[in-house]
């Protein structure tokens, strides 16, 4: 079982942790990459980067992105019912 701590950050420390994330996330992928093979999507086609540095196109994954329309839905809230 997991206990989380409460932190008591400032304003400045909480607006700060979405960089840290990406940047924690970017140091363990070099990581991960310089010490075994990994798979990532990158500009519509599925990489294969070897511990060597080299890297292998293993599919072209263009057709697996749809485009989504943008439609607008008002959304409405179920009155509520009085009981007797």
């Amino acid at each position: 079982m997991t206990a989380f701590t409460n932190m008591q950050m400032t304003m400045q420390e909480e607006d700060n942790l979405p960089n840290l994330a990406v940047q924690a996330f970017r140091d363990a992928f070099k990581q991960a990459s310089e010490s075994s093979t990994v798979v990532f999507a990158k500009d519509h086609q599925l990489i294969e980067k070897l511990p060597s540095g080299k890297i292998n196109v293993i599919k072209d994954i263009s057709a697996a992105y749809t485009s989504i329309t943008a439609t607008q839905k008002v959304l409405k809230r179920k009155r509520k019912q009085a009981f007797i």
